[in-house]
């Protein structure tokens, strides 16, 4: 996939880059000879990824070790990339948590952290490289967002709620880079092979998880061609479906099946 290099440039950032998509997506661009800013907050698993990655391409890993919960990530992250005159090309948005559970069971910490990883830190990490993308008139920002964006999803309240932000801000600006020479892309993976399963809370089943690498081939096959990628056809059939219920109906499935998830 040497067109996504030709198209967009030569430097991709990709958060949530130790492990799982984010990991799939720096593999992706590293074989397509793009240099990797991965950033994450396990600074042992971004080394592993460098030295990984450097020893199969041409190319070079930087890692970059923040959490981008923290209000000051993308910031710090900024300067970082300044002093090295690193010019960013590719926006990964991937970096992201859920946890399963009622709202007032699910500590304060962990539901404001929800929001501020999978909102805030979408917005001002975007339009952070936004700018200079346009002004070069090349360039892509790629938002992970969940087919559990597209219904509320009852003990997954808030995951549910700031995945479904990411799909409307992600459509929305896609609507407002038209034209500009950037690509925008929103992709809706469903049960994907990854450490996320676990860190929610989720029960692990034999299928139809997908892997990680699956997602990201979806991802750049839709790239410059849609706004929104939904991986995988049961994901298609459960996130198109849903639109032609009625909320309530809608709802009531998603209650039964969360239900079922916890056991109740």
């Amino acid at each position: 996939m040497r067109w996504i290099r030709d198209r967009y440039g030569s430097v991709a950032l990709v958060t949530g880059a130790s492990s799982g998509i984010g990991a799939a997506f720096c593999k992706k661009f590293a074989a397509s000879g793009l240099n990797v800013v991965a950033v994450a907050r396990r600074s042992e698993r971004l080394t592993a990824l460098k030295e990984e990655l450097e020893a199969l391409y041409p190319i070079t890993v930087t890692p970059i070790a923040l959490d981008m919960q923290d209000p000051h990530a993308v910031d710090q992250l900024s300067a970082h990339v300044t002093q090295q005159a690193i010019e960013i090309d590719i926006v990964v948005n991937n970096a992201g948590f859920g946890v399963l559970g009622l709202v007032e069971s699910v500590s304060r910490d962990k539901n404001l952290g929800m929001v501020d990883l999978n909102c805030r830190a979408v917005v001002d990490l975007t339009a952070q490289f936004l700018p200079a993308m346009k002004a070069r008139k090349r360039g892509a920002v790629i938002i992970v967002s969940s087919v559990v964006g597209t219904i509320a999803a009852p003990w997954f309240a808030t995951y549910s709620a700031t995945k479904a932000f990411d799909l409307y801000f992600g459509e929305a600006l896609y609507g407002e880079c038209r034209g500009s020479g950037v690509d925008v892309l929103t992709v809706l993976p469903g049960l994907t092979r990854t450490e996320f399963q676990a860190g929610a809370g989720l029960r692990e089943y034999h299928s139809p998880y997908r892997s990680a690498e699956q997602v990201v081939e979806t991802a750049c096959g839709a790239l410059g061609r849609k706004a929104i990628v939904v991986d995988g056809w049961l994901n298609k059939v459960m996130s198109h479906g849903a639109r032609f219920l009625p909320r309530s109906v809608a709802l009531n499935l998603s209650r039964f099946v969360m239900k079922r998830e916890l056991g109740l």
